[in-house]
């Protein structure tokens, strides 16, 4: 089973996240921080809520460095941290284009080109 982190500080959205990854089949750790996972722990993707990055540019572009692939979840395309991340998905609509995103970061990880 592939094993995805999110990273979002809103409790809402992160229960969302991870019922939605959850009902994909994938296991899911959620996190409020970015600080809180260890790059050991053998995540496949990360999805990362802007919210987390707001604050803290270049740790979040080292961030993204080890915990890749970074599916980005924004509310626009041409965010600052959209060229170190795989993806950017746009909210609020989440939904197909999240599971999407993962499951193509998922692919790239495995076989890169």
């Amino acid at each position: 089973m592939r094993h995805i982190l999110v990273i979002a500080p809103d409790s809402d959205l992160r229960q969302s996240l991870q019922f939605a990854l959850e009902a994909e089949g994938y296991a899911v750790t959620a996190c409020a921080r970015m600080d809180d996972p260890t790059p050991g722990d053998g995540f496949d993707c990360t999805v990362l809520d802007h919210h987390a990055a707001d604050l803290d540019r270049d740790g979040a572009i080292a961030f993204c460095d080890l915990f890749r692939p970074v599916v980005l979840l924004a509310n626009r395309d041409s965010h600052p941290l959209a060229a170190a991340a795989f993806r950017t998905v746009l909210k609020p609509m989440l939904g197909p284009a999240l599971a999407r995103a993962v499951g193509q970061a998922i692919e790239a990880r495995v076989s890169p080109t």
